[in-house]
């Protein structure tokens, strides 16, 4: 395989519009690399400990992981299957942005100012996903797709892993609005993006 060179921030902006502070402080050459000295800069603090790491060795922050499993999908006839799924780690160049509303019924007040708030509950987290499938030497940016899209047509919930999704409280989640297309001039490069509902259990009591 021929050697690359990603400018991930400048993909991530060609593909999404999103200035995004992603470096490669070494570039992938057969020679031997070039001798910096990166004394005096700081480091981040020890809580700040990546939790992956890329097939280049450099650090992963915040990655996310599709947990394996029975899992239901359509069949062409419209049947329910069920099949087993294999672990999938989310390609190292994946975004995530959360967000989630507050049910809340506001009544006005006759001869005051402002409004009396019922919270009701809360809806679901919406995660919003973009990234890049990326060649690697052992791995093809088109067949990370591919596996992304057995993921993708799973009628089911999906259990998740990573930092962001446990601080929130996410296990499970549900893939919506997908929508993945090809950068012109970089066959190596495939931009994705897709959004995601967390899915809990709710009891009811009757």
């Amino acid at each position: 395989m021929a050697d690359k060179k990603y400018n991930v921030s400048q993909l991530f902006q060609s593909a999404f519009g999103l200035n995004s502070p992603v470096y490669i402080t070494e570039t992938q050459k057969k020679e031997k690399p070039e001798v910096f000295s990166y004394k005096g800069i700081e480091t981040l603090p020890e809580y700040y400990k990546p939790d992956a790491t890329s097939w280049m060795g450099t650090p992963i922050m915040f990655s996310a992981k599709f947990l394996g499993g029975s899992y239901n999908r359509y069949k062409a006839n419209g049947e329910i299957e069920i099949i087993e799924m294999n672990d999938f780690q989310l390609p190292p160049a994946t975004m995530f942005s959360f967000r989630r509303a507050h049910n809340i019924t506001r009544t006005n007040l006759l001869g005051n100012n402002g409004t009396v708030k019922e919270i009701y509950g809360f809806d679901d987290w919406v995660i919003d996903v973009r990234g890049l499938c990326l060649d690697e030497p052992k791995l093809s940016a088109h067949e990370q797709l591919d596996s992304l899209l057995k993921w993708e047509e799973l009628a089911d919930g999906i259990n998740i892993s990573g930092a962001l999704f446990e601080q929130r409280r996410i296990s499970r989640v549900a893939i919506a609005d997908w929508s993945d297309n090809l950068q012109q001039g970089s066959y190596g490069v495939i931009p994705f993006q897709f959004q995601l509902f967390s899915d809990e259990d709710i009891i009811l009591i009757l």
